[in-house]
């Protein structure tokens, strides 16, 4: 008899203890909510990529914060150096959803919201992932345009921290979505200067872990993830006419650069007064811009930290060395010639190989290359002429 009672104390004890259990995850569960923010692109040039950021409502305190790791300090000295270089320190910082609401709204960026369904312990895994992230020095670190940046903290954090596995990704390398941004967004001269900054790093295929790496990338990645958006909002802040050519490529670039081909091809091949001089003005032009572009395009490929750039073939057409030509231009003899003559086959062997390296050129560059090929033949017929006129 006292074996069935102490058993009968046991067993309504273990159902409170149940009771009382499922009741506290029940209660944790309404306490949490996550959700990955995926902000529309905005007007600066920072900006035209959109922003990720984490939303953690906690119902029992009734606070509802905003985890963000694209913050960075204007004031910090020497800022766009360390930019450049790729040593600025970016860092995690939390507001209130409010403010962020407003901060958006104000500059009419949309926001769209994805409720992530997570269990109880997985919320407090990434939870407390993100408090550690704001002590101290773990609050910082350096930004790197496709491996580390505002969306792929998110992202790794999210699939670090749950059960959830990244779907197969269909994107192509990383080069394609970087450069379409500012395409996009009416910057298309950005867009071709970040393309020819890229290096062949930046035309591998992301494998499914890093495919998210901008903010409308793993908002269709987490769309695809089975099981893992329990809801989607969108905060509306423009109208469908105000966004109604932000996913056209502009050609600008391309027609401006096909025009300035056939115009430098017309002064090559007319011989008077005008073209002579027009054509020095051009060439001289040209080899100054190329000097300033194959120095920031060396300094990002062989010194910089943003390994986005490294492997950068297209410093076979357009480099620093462009500075010796420009010097022996104003001397009156063969050197340049001969100096001609190396970049010329630098070019060739290029564009004879363009097609077997691991690195995309667009029309826009091909068109630079068939400008800088103009350029150093008629650095080799000035050399020439310099011979010729002794």
């Amino acid at each position: 008899m006292m074996k069935k009672i102490i058993f009968l104390c046991f067993f309504i004890g273990s159902i409170g203890f149940f009771s009382t259990t499922i009741k506290a995850q029940s209660n944790d569960s309404a306490r949490l909510q996550f959700s990955i923010l995926t902000c529309e692109a905005g007007e600066d040039i920072y900006t035209v990529w959109g922003h990720t950021a984490i939303r953690v409502i906690d119902s029992t305190h009734q606070t509802d914060y905003v985890f963000n790791y694209g913050t960075f300090d204007f004031d910090e000295p020497f800022f766009i150096t360390k930019f450049v270089k790729g040593s600025l320190k970016y860092f995690i910082s939390v507001n209130n959803f409010s403010d962020f609401y407003n901060l958006y709204q104000a500059e009419k960026r949309n926001i769209k919201e994805q409720v992530i369904n997570l269990s109880i312990t997985e919320k407090a895994k990434w939870y407390e992932a993100l408090k550690v992230n704001l002590v101290d020095s773990n609050r910082y670190y350096l930004y790197n345009f496709i491996t580390d940046n505002c969306t792929t903290r998110v992202k790794d954090g999210l699939f670090k921290n749950t059960h959830y596995q990244p779907n197969p990704t269909t994107t192509l390398s990383f080069r394609e979505k970087v450069v379409a941004a500012p395409y996009q967004k009416g910057i298309p001269w950005i867009g071709l200067g970040i393309d020819l900054l890229l290096g062949a790093y930046s035309d591998q295929k992301p494998l499914e872990m890093h495919a998210g790496f901008l903010p409308d990338l793993l908002f269709d990645q987490l769309a695809q993830v089975k099981k893992l958006v329990k809801s989607t909002h969108v905060y509306q802040f423009t109208t469908a006419s105000e966004n109604a050519n932000t996913n056209t490529k502009s050609k600008v670039p391309f027609f401006t650069l096909l025009g300035f081909l056939a115009f430098y091809l017309i002064l090559t091949i007319v011989k008077n007064r005008f073209t002579i001089i027009a054509s020095k003005i051009v060439d001289i032009a040209l080899l100054l811009t190329f000097t300033i572009g194959g120095s920031l395009m060396f300094y990002m490929c062989h010194i910089s930290l943003h390994t986005a750039c490294y492997q950068n073939f297209n410093l076979m057409w357009m480099h620093p060395l462009y500075l010796i030509a420009l010097i022996t231009y104003f001397i009156k003899n063969q050197w340049i010639e001969s100096i001609a003559k190396v970049f010329l086959g630098a070019i060739i062997g290029l564009l004879l190989a363009c097609f077997w390296l691991p690195q995309h050129f667009s029309q826009e560059i091909f068109l630079l290359i068939a400008i800088a090929l103009i350029l150093n033949y008629r650095l080799i017929l000035k050399g020439q002429n310099n011979i010729a006129t002794k």
